[in-house]
């Protein structure tokens, strides 16, 4: 991995996010990716807006084949979390309002940016939704209670992720997206209950 300084955030660049990005846009015939890619990175510049608003910069920004981490030195608040799925919807809302209904606009980047809202809702993982789901249980409800929602929750949305990709898989729709996403979420569902 390398990694440098900007002005004070430590920004690291592992092989591994542009292994898998290549990859993506490799296995990509319809054109689509590079607007989830841009819609990813709308995601992220919002909690990066929120967190420069509260004027609470973060110590990391890690680029690598899972996704992009934005590491905190602060508990982040739940404006902070919610911010990248509220510039999603906010964008594909724009499109929907200013495009006329034939854009192509519309369909990719406004349906991207939906998709990536939605997706980043989940609550599993280290997803937005988890976090957020997290934050509000341990708050309203005694701990093992939180635990035990959380688990269930989480363990529902990976079992709904995993019938879903089947479904595609036994229609005849193989789609390498669906069943990359869902190998995902075990894996790191997986991997955050075993640490």
């Amino acid at each position: 991995m390398v990694s440098f300084k900007l002005r004070g955030i430590c920004i690291g660049l592992d092989f591994s996010f542009f292994a898998v990005v290549g990859v993506f846009l490799a296995f990509d015939k319809s054109g689509y990716g590079i607007y989830c890619l841009c819609a990813c990175f709308c995601h992220e510049l919002g909690h990066l807006l929120v967190m420069l608003a509260e004027k609470k910069l973060p110590e990391e920004i890690i680029f690598s084949g899972g996704g992009i981490c934005i590491k905190q030195r602060y508990d982040a608040s739940a404006l902070v979390l919610g911010a990248g799925c509220a510039v999603n919807f906010c964008l594909f809302a724009l499109f929907c309002l200013i495009l006329p209904k034939d854009s192509i606009y519309k369909l990719l980047f406004g349906g991207a940016n939906l998709v990536i809202g939605i997706f980043n809702l989940l609550p599993m993982g280290e997803l937005d939704g988890r976090r957020l789901l997290e934050k509000m249980c341990y708050k309203l409800l005694p701990y093992f209670a939180a635990e035990r929602l959380l688990n269930i929750t989480e363990t529902a949305c990976c079992l709904l992720s995993a019938a879903a990709a089947l479904l595609l898989l036994f229609t005849g729709a193989v789609n390498l997206t669906a069943v990359s996403v869902t190998v995902y979420l075990f894996l790191i569902d997986f991997l955050l209950k075993t640490r």
